[in-house]
């Protein structure tokens, strides 16, 4: 790494990295395992207050299966405390016994003590059960586990050309689009099947969803990454063909840059020739998001923005949200890693001091959710339908790695 940051990397990395650690062993952890486990009916609360009290007690299958992911990883990963295993265990049990419908797919929402609410409309929360189930059969030998994670995922590439089937609105004859949602979540799931799935199968997957991101979604000329695009990656002249949503793009190109870090550098393989060029156009694309997306008024990144700067679709656009930042710091700090250049440094500091002037709740723990545009939470709340025990848990551990690994090259005499 040639950049001005030698000198003092090393100090400011340390520091960084132990507000990173302390936030999430004192803050973050603490609140969800004191606040979101039902200990009568098994599985978790997502709705929580401010202070953890439960407004809600519905359970919603994508954030049971986040939340046992989360455990588990930090079990298998992190440090095997073996609380978090069991509080793992109560999302488990609880999704294995009311989680699926009786093709095997999982449903969307359920009451407190496990009767649907909703049907298996999402095909997230297949991902998300797959992905939980996978992590918790290696924490804890769980072989029925396993083999409801390799079953789910099965399914998952069964449906993925009609995800929701029968409960499907649009009419893709008409306008036969591309969404980015589906690509993003299946590079992260084909890296957390890992061994589950044999080998050749994951890396078709895998390789298939990068493709769909690099070769369509991302536009060079533009220098945008577009949610929605045709099957050639062409844009549809309309409020959805336009639409640019900064979190998703920085999400999977942080995924997409973690996956390809891995691949062989000088293998003779075609399938990793263009390792090196993938990384500089994910990096790349991490900068035109970002100064798209930050809003110089108030600081930030926007939630949801126009590639024309037309009026976006979303009313909600000019919101800060939790997630979005949350993925910009594993975004930025890979890229950082990666790359060495000072541009990417300079992005995660700023987005790590926006974060922990806005976001964090020192008082009652984990962050707020939701900010008004100005930086003034829009609603207390620290979990909900969509919120729960996922992004900052996991950006938090994905930082703290990212932080050692850059430690390990610095001292290495190679920073």
């Amino acid at each position: 790494m040639q950049d001005p940051l030698d000198r003092t990397l090393r100090a400011e990395v340390t520091r960084r990295k132990e507000r990173y650690r302390r936030c999430l062993e004192e803050s973050v952890l603490p609140f969800w395992l004191r606040h979101s486990v039902d200990r009568e009916n098994g599985g978790y609360f997502c709705c929580l207050e401010r202070d953890g009290t439960v407004f809600d007690t519905d359970k919603f299958m994508w954030l049971q299966g986040r939340g046992v992911w989360m455990l588990s990883k930090l079990y298998t990963s992190y440090r095997t405390e073996p609380a978090w295993r069991d509080y793992a265990r109560a999302g488990v049990e609880f999704m294995k016994a009311h989680g699926r419908n009786p093709d095997g797919d999982w449903y969307f929402a359920l009451d407190r003590t496990g009767r649907p609410l909703v049907e298996a409309y999402n095909i997230f929360s297949d991902c998300f059960a797959a992905a939980g189930m996978a992590e918790y059969s290696r924490a804890a030998g769980d072989e029925e586990a396993r083999q409801i994670a390799v079953s789910t995922y099965r399914r998952i590439q069964e449906r993925k050309t009609n995800p929701k089937g029968r409960f499907t609105k649009q009419i893709a004859a008409n306008r036969p689009i591309k969404a980015m949602a589906f690509p993003m979540i299946q590079v992260w799931l084909a890296r957390e099947m890992g061994d589950l799935v044999e080998p050749g199968v994951r890396e078709a997957y895998l390789r298939e969803a990068i493709d769909q991101v690099t070769k369509l979604h991302i536009d060079r000329g533009r220098k945008a990454v577009y949610e929605r695009v045709y099957a050639d990656g062409g844009h549809p002249d309309c409020m959805e063909g336009r639409l640019l949503t900064p979190g998703h793009a920085l999400e999977v190109l942080w995924f997409i840059l973690r996956a390809v870090e891995s691949w062989p550098v000088d293998a003779h393989d075609s399938r990793y020739a263009d390792r090196g060029a993938i990384i500089d156009l994910g990096t790349e694309a991490m900068l035109w998001t970002a100064e798209k997306g930050w809003d110089t008024a108030f600081g930030g990144l926007f939630y949801y923005l126009d590639a024309d700067g037309r009026p976006p679709e979303k009313l909600e656009w000019d919101m800060k949200l939790w997630w979005v930042h949350a993925e910009a710091l594993c975004a930025f700090l890979l890229a950082y890693k990666l790359t060495g250049r000072a541009v990417f440094w300079e992005w995660f500091r700023r987005i790590d001091d926006y974060v922990w002037a806005r976001f964090d709740d020192p008082a009652d723990g984990e962050w707020f959710g939701y900010l008004h545009r100005a930086g003034d939470p829009s609603t207390t709340q620290k979990g909900g339908k969509w919120k729960g025990c996922f992004h900052i848990p996991r950006a938090l551990l994905t930082c703290i790695r990212f932080f050692e690994e850059i430690e390990a090259a610095h001292d290495g005499g190679r920073a």
